[in-house]
């Protein structure tokens, strides 16, 4: 049984060095001479990347993992509900409201604190509430998430039209989902610190998470503290989803696909190896699908390419339980 867990988990992990070594070298393929410098400013960059790219997938791994099991269903995950539109939603309304020079937009540690503290806030108040009322009732969770994103993103298009010309601009290179042009600028400093101590707490609970598996009702009778875990659980879940947005923009399906994918390959329920072996293919869709997007020379987004590989396999997946139902 260890072998069947263990091995998925070597394999992808292979996969994933192969990758980051092919991104990171790739580039110097042709070149006659390089000098220290550039050889330093070059595998700088992409290291970066590479580490902002990690970030990624970790934080989208772990928190669809979670919000799935909060939801007792293997589609929803923080994205799909709108999450992510939270945070494009706020760039928009702070760029509104205070203009585009203001030091909570050019300033990336204050405009880090009050997103990742709005989202805190709007997970809390919002779909704290949907969970407790509806967690089980899939139909009612896919209707409110549509209902706030749809909102959402109309009041950004909304003020998006409204805005100085200058002001879309900025807004606009915050909130597209981009791989190639991240925010560096909390990298070091905010982003990897922050999901370091996320993960470690989240992955604590993982036993209890296991326990959550089994059903409110019954983790509550194995002594699981569920709406203690539950709460503190989204606003994990809402920091790390700041942490990757801010770093990338916004990805909706990444999660749902590394998830799903982790469990067909698994057949099981445990969160750890889940975690890690999900973890594990996000790495390698996001490196790898950039270093073939960058080999190819094709005039394309991976972010674009992701939220359409997620969506057909979003519809497979309804289809599929449908048929089992």
């Amino acid at each position: 049984m260890r072998n069947k867990t263990y091995k998925p988990m070597f394999i992808l992990g292979l996969v994933a060095v192969v990758a980051v070594t092919l991104y990171m070298t790739y580039w110097l393929i042709g070149i006659d001479v390089i000098t220290i410098g550039q050889l330093e400013r070059g595998l700088t960059r992409r290291s970066s990347r590479v580490v902002a790219m990690i970030i990624v997938a970790l934080s989208m791994s772990i928190t669809g993992l979670t919000f799935q099991t909060m939801t007792q269903n293997r589609i929803l995950t923080p994205s799909v509900i709108g999450f992510d539109s939270t945070f494009v939603l706020s760039q928009t309304l702070i760029v509104f409201i205070f203009g585009s020079q203001t030091d909570l937009i050019s300033n990336p540690y204050y405009n880090f604190i009050l997103t990742s503290t709005l989202m805190v806030l709007t997970s809390m108040l919002l779909y704290g509430f949907i969970l407790r009322k509806g967690k089980n009732n899939l139909a009612l969770l896919l209707l409110v998430g549509l209902v706030f994103r749809t909102l959402m993103s109309s009041l950004t298009s909304f003020l998006n039209r409204v805005i100085d010309p200058d002001d879309f601009l900025v807004v606009q290179s915050r909130t597209l989902a981009s791989l190639t042009n991240m925010n560096t600028d909390i990298l070091w400093t905010l982003a990897l610190p922050i999901m370091v101590v996320v993960v470690i707490f989240m992955f604590r609970d993982l036993k209890y998470y296991d326990v959550m598996n089994l059903g409110e009702d019954q983790a509550k009778s194995l002594g699981v503290d569920y709406l203690g875990i539950q709460n503190r659980s989204l606003i994990w879940i809402a920091i790390l989803i700041s942490v990757s947005t801010a770093l990338v923009g916004p990805l909706m399906f990444l999660g749902l696909i590394t998830v799903n994918l982790a469990r067909e390959i698994l057949k099981k329920d445990n969160h750890k190896p889940l975690f890690i072996l999900a973890s594990l293919i996000g790495v390698v869709f996001l490196v790898l699908g950039q270093f073939i997007l960058q080999v190819l020379e094709l005039n394309t987004s991976l972010s674009v390419l992701i939220n359409l590989i997620g969506g057909i396999y979003m519809i497979y997946i309804l289809m599929r339980k449908d048929k089992k139902s």
